[in-house]
Parts: C-alpha cells; sequence; structure tokens
C-alpha cells in the first residue's frame, strides 16, 4: 500500500525517489506529532485514579475502626490516654489523672470509683461508664499486709497516715496478720472503709 502511494505522488507532483520518500517522512511525523497527544490524553482521562481510590479507601477503613471503636468499651484497667481521648468532653490531662488514680489503687473494681477521680464532673463520669467496662481477668494489684512499708501503704489513695502506721505498728505488737479481717480490730477502722479497701489487700 505504501508503494502504491509514493508511486501517485511521483505522477501527480512528478517527484522524484527521494523527493516522495521526504514527503511521506513528513506527512507521518505529523500525524504521529498530532494525533500522539490526542491519544495519551484520552488515556488518561480514562485510565482510574488509583490514588483516589487509595484515599476513598483508607478513609473507609478510618470510619470502620472509629465506629468499631466507639461500640467495643474500653477495658478500663488496660487501656492507655489516648483511647479516652475519643470519648467527647475528654482532655489529656482528665485522661491521664484518672489512669494515674488507676495505678495508685492497683486498679479499678468498680465504676463509682471514677467518681473519686478529682475534675471529673458527672456529665463526663456518664460517658466514661458508657465508654469502659471493668473485666474480671484484671484483678486489682494486691497489698500485702505482712509486707507492705509504710510508704506503700500510705501511697494508696484509700489509707491514711495514720491507718498506715496502725498496721506497721500491729505487725510490731503481734507479728504477722494472719486473716484479713484482722484490720477490723485496728485503731480508726471503719466498716465503710473496710468494705472500699478490703479488695486491695492480701496478707
Amino acid at each position: 500500500m505504501l508503494r502504491k502511494i509514493k508511486h501517485s505522488i511521483k505522477q501527480v507532483f512528478h517527484f522524484s525517489n527521494r523527493e516522495s520518500n521526504s514527503l511521506l517522512a513528513m506527512v507521518a511525523f505529523m500525524l504521529v506529532a498530532v494525533i500522539a497527544p490526542k491519544v495519551v490524553q484520552l488515556y488518561y482521562s480514562y485510565k482510574p485514579d488509583h490514588g483516589a481510590d487509595t484515599v476513598l479507601l483508607e478513609k473507609q477503613l478510618a470510619l470502620l475502626q472509629a465506629n468499631r471503636d466507639r461500640l467495643v468499651p474500653l477495658d478500663i484497667n488496660s487501656t492507655t490516654a489516648e483511647p479516652l481521648l475519643a470519648i467527647e468532653g475528654m482532655t489529656q490531662p482528665l485522661a491521664l489523672r484518672i489512669l494515674r488514680y488507676r495505678d495508685k489503687l492497683g486498679g479499678f473494681i468498680a465504676v463509682d470509683q471514677y467518681k473519686e477521680v478529682y475534675g471529673l464532673s458527672g456529665r463526663l463520669r456518664a460517658k466514661l461508664i458508657q465508654r469502659t467496662t471493668i473485666l474480671k481477668k484484671h484483678p486489682p494489684k494486691k497489698l500485702s499486709l505482712n509486707q507492705a512499708t509504710f510508704k506503700r501503704l500510705a501511697a494508696h489513695p484509700y489509707i491514711s497516715y495514720p491507718m498506715a502506721q496502725a498496721i506497721i505498728d500491729y505487725r510490731k505488737r503481734k507479728g504477722k496478720f494472719t486473716t484479713l479481717r484482722t484490720i477490723q480490730t485496728l485503731p480508726g477502722y471503719h466498716p465503710d472503709w473496710g468494705k472500699k479497701v478490703m479488695p486491695y489487700f492480701s496478707l
């Protein structure tokens, strides 16, 4: 077919073989120069934007993760501050204060203890109760009545300095505690206090 086109050019324009070849080359170049950009433009206009698809997928996954986090209660005795910040109204200082109080206690054993965290409003406390849980597989850390030092005892939020000293004095006078209920004989003991602190004691 190319030979027929070349022969026709020679007859019409009376070109030599060299001139006919040059004209064909020029025409071919012009066709490539004009058509190629159009083809590239069409290709990219129909090519899927995988980058946009990836961003959309990541947003959907993040949304699913956020919904899952809202539905699954946080274990208050193992959580870190970051998940607590997802609770509406929670600030980083408050989240850290909750965790510090938890660690001083040895772990929360009831949601009523959230009332004991300074600066926690009733509204935020209600949201904290709604979004958290206390798992039985995380029992509170125990204080040994027979081994804990005065400093360690007094550091617990439920044990005052006088009560910590009473425990130390009992050990000095009578030796080791043989039962947990022996704390009922200590000076300053009150049943309400005993009910709160007993889960945190061991012999």
